[in-house]
């Protein structure tokens, strides 16, 4: 079962209230689960009982306040709930090895880190064995390129890091784009972004409220078409190696004749979701994976994960994972480059595909997914249903419903700004449609505009228990509805000078 979010809504419960006591028993009412229950399952997920969680993010943010503040370390002390300066000092010095007064005269680092999804948060940014520290990551550069290799493990330096930003939210892209990278082939985010189809997308399943809206593997009704074409565009030749077909011993013969032959693997799952990451090297003979992972920071996935001086994961559960689905690997050979004409054809079947259907692996029943201009009536009409939002909801369902929110705002907001991109680079490079293609980018940048204006409505980008509650009050979504609708506008006008530049490239 995903835990996902049971642990994002009890620790953004906890994030919200830890200048007071924790009322139990509110948090029961909150999470929908007794307290015998989250406490079990909280530890299960995230291999830390919930009484030391809450110490050690009670630790955390008072140590951000100790460097970022000049509040008295006893005024601290008190305003984390802490009876006495002299049991915050221990539980301190437990925690970081070292007294509060020397953390403050040492200058530790401490910053505002990615704790969740949607989730900012104090963390302090030292390396250490403690489970309440992150391991600095250790950028590394291309002058580090190197391979490693024993009897029984290979790790390749210097592969570029995979991980989401405000720039890259797309994890296949990213990890493309970081694989070629390495492999010496300089090739642009929003090509990518483009070539598979992830710039033109939105999707929404019409039948529940559904976490993988944004994975890109709904964009074709084969799953996989996706990250053909992208390879296809970089050029690239490709094998795929899918686990309904295989076993565990397929998966690790593949990944290590890539990586002893120098070449990182992109797989989808390893750790969290089947998003893509990329696989940078083997120990134990393949049993134990290094690389990197969008989700390898977060707290809801990091139960067996370790870090490796490199920044990379290390991870020995990963076929475990039911979500580990395939591994990919990219070949040496680089051909020419798919055609724009092929590529806007691709973009305009993408937003005039009205639904997307896949076979269901639990039930007989199809899964379909709205797109085109019918998946933007299908967002509206989901979060305008106030019986969706019901006052005395659980914490987990509102999470739900904000992140299928943020994710269909990533499709639009992240996708066309991209798109904008890609459709401006092919005007700059071909006269003949040059005026069409800035019109088309024009109008896929106001859309992507829309997309951030729902933001400044629901009050920022967070997804915490603060920016659930808000975005669940019937004013807010329906100040958001007009953004959905004015985004299909520009969705259609931009399809529309599409098909007027690809007449010309006939």
């Amino acid at each position: 079962m995903d835990y996902s979010f049971f642990i994002w809504s009890t620790a953004t419960y906890i994030e919200a209230r830890l200048k007071e006591e924790i009322d139990y028993s509110r948090l029961e009412r909150t999470i929908g689960f007794s307290y015998r229950h989250i406490r079990e399952t909280f530890k299960e997920c995230t291999d830390i009982s919930l009484s030391r969680y809450i110490l050690t993010r009670r630790i955390a943010n008072a140590a951000f306040e100790i460097i970022h503040t000049n509040k008295s370390l006893l005024d601290i002390s008190g305003e984390y709930t802490f009876n006495n300066y002299d049991t915050f000092t221990r539980a301190f010095k437990r925690c970081t090895k070292i007294t509060p007064s020397e953390f403050r005269t040492r200058g530790c680092k401490v910053g505002r880190y990615r704790f969740l999804m949607g989730m900012y948060a104090p963390v302090i940014l030292e390396e250490n064995e403690d489970i309440l520290l992150s391991n600095s990551i250790l950028e590394v550069e291309n002058i580090m390129k190197n391979r490693e290799k024993t009897d029984n493990s290979c790790i390749l330096y210097g592969v570029p890091k995979v991980a989401y930003s405000f720039e890259e939210c797309t994890p296949f892209p990213t990890a493309l784009k970081a694989c070629l990278n390495y492999m010496g082939q300089e090739i642009d985010y929003s090509y990518i972004m483009a070539t598979s189809g992830a710039a033109f997308r939105l999707r929404w399943n019409i039948n529940y409220w559904d976490g993988g809206n944004v994975d890109i593997m709904n964009i074709y009704e084969d799953k996989y078409e996706a990250f053909k074409r992208a390879f296809k565009a970089a050029g690239r030749t490709y094998k795929i190696l899918k686990r309904e077909n295989v076993g565990k011993e397929d998966f690790i013969e593949f990944i290590k004749s890539e990586i002893d032959e120098g070449r990182p693997v992109i797989a989808l799952g390893i750790i969290g979701p089947p998003e893509a990451c990329l696989i940078t090297g083997y120990q134990n003979n393949g049993e134990t994976l290094l690389g990197w992972n969008c989700f390898q920071e977060n707290r809801e996935f990091r139960k067996d994960i370790k870090i490796h001086e490199s920044g990379y994961f290390i991870c020995n559960t990963w076929w475990e994972n039911p979500a580990t689905i395939a591994v990919m690997a990219v070949g040496e050979e680089q051909n020419q480059p798919v055609d724009a004409k092929d590529i806007i054809e691709d973009a305009i079947k993408i937003m005039t595909t009205e639904k997307i259907c896949f076979e269901s692996t639990d039930s007989d029943k199809k899964i379909e997914y709205a797109g085109g201009q019918s998946a933007y009536d299908a967002w509206a009409n989901a979060i305008s249903d106030d019986n969706e939002f019901p006052n005395d909801a659980i914490l987990p369902l509102l999470f739900e419903r904000i992140m299928c929110q943020g994710d269909a705002q990533v499709m639009v907001g992240e996708g066309r700004s991209y798109a904008a991109c890609y459709i401006s680079w092919v005007g700059n490079n071909n006269e003949i449609i040059a005026d069409e293609c800035q019109q088309a980018a024009k109008m896929f940048r106001e859309e992507a505009q829309c997309a951030f204006k729902m933001n400044e409505v629901r009050g920022g980008f967070m997804q915490d228990e603060q920016a659930t509650r808000i975005f669940a009050k019937p004013d807010v979504r329906k100040q958001i509805v007009p953004l959905i609708n004015k985004a299909k506008e520009y969705d259609a006008k931009a399809c529309t000078i599409l098909k007027q530049i690809l007449t010309k490239l006939k």
